[in-house]
């Protein structure tokens, strides 16, 4: 009896190791497969005159095929491809195409693909597209944009299976902001009237400027063919943007004349003079939103390169170039987590005591805003702070 007992344990035994041998030779054809499909895409975009713009489009494709890739699966890909190269750091419009991919497949399910994007990945390129392909080929009735406000006003908000930072909630909004213009057929006015009535809370937050901020974009950088197809008879010259933005009033005209930065993109990355002449258009109280705003979108114009970001801040005016390096030092880690380590270089790269003092202050105050207090990415930045900011950081 003894005998039987101890060999039905053997059986038992070598099932449960083939079970894991098989699992283990599962994951190692997963990691085979990336690696192919990998390779298979940087050989095919090497000839791309852009190979960003070819990433963009081949990598949603695989989500067609029999064996397609899961959304999750996706962006896993566009990790290993960012780590092979070292050119294509940036990939929100990519992570546009893969949640429009995914919420494709079911549209019921688009406020479950929203809180299954990845974070710290993409610049929260993801939220963005499952908004628009939910939405991008409706404009609604009057009560069509009544009823849907019910989703509107609680999407971005705290639920059971998503509990967002500040920085995914702040993302979430800005992203409202461009679905008000679809679901409003671009009308400006109405877009902004439905931010105010989705954005502002009963408990007194108020994510009413990055709403505002995502209804101006949709009129100044249109992306997809939609995107322009949408604004036709609606584009704003560089030459009206002054008129155009004193229509508005308060945040809205903040958001007109910030996000026109555009069509003054070439003077502006060659120039810092001209940055501060662009933000100096505004209010005086929206002026250093501006500012950071503006030196956020260095980082990405700039691709990543340190050395031009680095220049471009030395040039600023003094008061503005502890800020320039702060501001830039956090776009670095809100596009990608992996550049936690890279934005502390950079903190540390400043000569000046004062903004480098200002810089570190930022990546403090961002640690909480864009991690999970105590989470691996919160404590990553945290023990990456030289003291007394680590101390400060971690208390």
């Amino acid at each position: 009896m003894k005998l039987d007992v101890r060999i039905g344990a053997y059986i038992v035994l070598i099932a449960l190791v083939l079970a894991s041998l098989s699992m283990y030779k599962g994951s190692l054809k997963k990691v085979t497969d990336f690696e192919q499909m990998a390779n298979q895409i940087l050989q095919k975009c090497s000839s791309a005159p852009h190979h960003q713009s070819c990433y963009d489009k081949e990598i949603p494709k695989l989500m067609d095929n029999p064996n397609r890739l899961t959304m999750e699966e996706s962006f896993q890909l566009t990790r290993l491809i960012q780590e092979k190269d070292s050119s294509f750091p940036y990939c929100h419009v990519l992570g546009h195409n893969l949640s429009a991919k995914e919420v494709k497949k079911d549209p019921s399910k688009w406020k479950e693909v929203l809180h299954r994007c990845p974070s710290g990945l993409c610049s929260n390129g993801c939220i963005h597209g499952g908004f628009q392909e939910r939405f991008r080929a409706e404009s609604f009735t009057p009560q069509q944009v009544e009823d849907v406000k019910v989703d509107l006003k609680t999407i971005c908000e705290k639920v059971s299976n998503w509990n967002p930072t500040g920085l995914e909630q702040a993302s979430c909004y800005h992203a409202l902001g461009h679905l008000t213009m679809y679901i409003t057929d671009a009308d400006i006015k109405g877009s902004i009237k439905l931010c105010d009535e989705i954005a502002v809370k009963e408990d007194g937050r108020s994510f009413l400027q990055v709403c505002l901020d995502g209804v101006f974009m949709q009129i100044y950088q249109p992306l997809e063919p939609e995107d322009f197809a949408l604004i036709v008879g609606k584009e704003v010259k560089r030459s009206d943007v002054d008129y155009f933005c004193s229509s508005f009033s308060a945040q809205a005209k903040a958001s007109c004349i910030s996000e026109s930065w555009p069509l003054f993109r070439e003077e502006i990355l060659a120039d810092p003079k001209e940055l501060v002449n662009f933000c100096s258009k505004e209010d005086q109280g929206a002026r250093s939103r501006c500012f950071e705003g503006m030196f956020y979108v260095l980082v990405a114009q700039f691709n990543f390169d340190e050395e031009k970001i680095k220049n471009y801040c030395m040039k600023i005016p003094n008061e503005l170039t502890g800020k320039c390096f702060a501001n830039t030092a956090s776009r670095m880690i809100e596009t990608d987590y992996k550049n936690i380590s890279r934005s502390v270089s950079l903190c540390s790269s400043v000569l000046d005591v004062k903004a480098q003092e200002e810089c570190f202050d930022e990546l403090v105050n961002y640690s909480a805003y864009n991690f999970h207090r105590g989470s691996a990415e919160f404590l990553k930045l945290c023990n990456d702070l030289p003291n007394p900011w680590r101390g400060k950081c971690l208390n």
